[in-house]
């Protein structure tokens, strides 16, 4: 067998593999239970407590699920007038467990768990995070820039949010007919 056709093989054959997913310094894909752990210390500071225990572990949760379920290189939407499609970048849950073990780190060093820190002093931290994170808003959805603004952003930018904030069942980012729209949506029941 000849040296060029053995390359042309090999380059045939690794062209087949599935080498994509391969990573040779691989980081974490999910968060770990610690970053849980701490985004459920975290969450009645940034979430509204008129929804009580339950449904902040639920926000969170769901938000985990979120981090669990995302995939890199997705094609989202392209604007429109816009002819390149953009994809989703890579899993911020790397840097998510960075923010949460700074955020951890920076509690203990102000005296304790975040729990039993005082509400000034965790919003003093948080801001700081924002800070140096560049977030100056309220994400639209969940962008990798900084683990508890976009936390909140899954509360906050969904239509549960909406519900409680009007008392009424609006459900504005359910398909409905035509018809319901043109009624007073009935009160929210708790």
């Amino acid at each position: 067998m000849k040296r060029r056709t053995l390359l042309q093989w090999l380059a045939g054959v690794s062209a087949l593999l599935p080498l994509g997913r391969i990573r040779i310094f691989a980081q974490p894909r999910e968060l770990t239970p610690d970053a849980i752990a701490t985004l459920h210390d975290i969450a009645p500071t940034v979430l509204p407590a008129e929804l009580g225990p339950a449904r902040i572990g639920a926000v969170v949760d769901r938000f985990v699920a979120w981090t669990r379920g995302y995939r890199e290189g997705v094609p989202l939407a392209h604007g429109y007038g816009h002819p390149r499609l953009i994809r989703s970048g890579p899993s911020p849950a790397p840097g998510y467990i960075a923010q949460l073990a700074a955020l951890r780190d920076e509690a203990r060093a102000k005296g304790g768990a975040w729990s039993s820190l005082d509400a000034a002093t965790r919003r003093t931290i948080l801001d700081a995070a924002f800070t140096r994170s560049g977030v100056r808003n309220l994400p639209p959805r969940p962008t990798g820039q900084h683990v508890v603004a976009d936390l909140m952003a899954v509360y906050f930018r969904s239509t549960e949010a909406n519900d409680d904030c009007y008392k009424a069942m609006i459900n504005r980012e359910i398909c409905r007919p035509i018809a319901i729209t043109t009624r007073r949506p009935e009160p929210k029941r708790s």
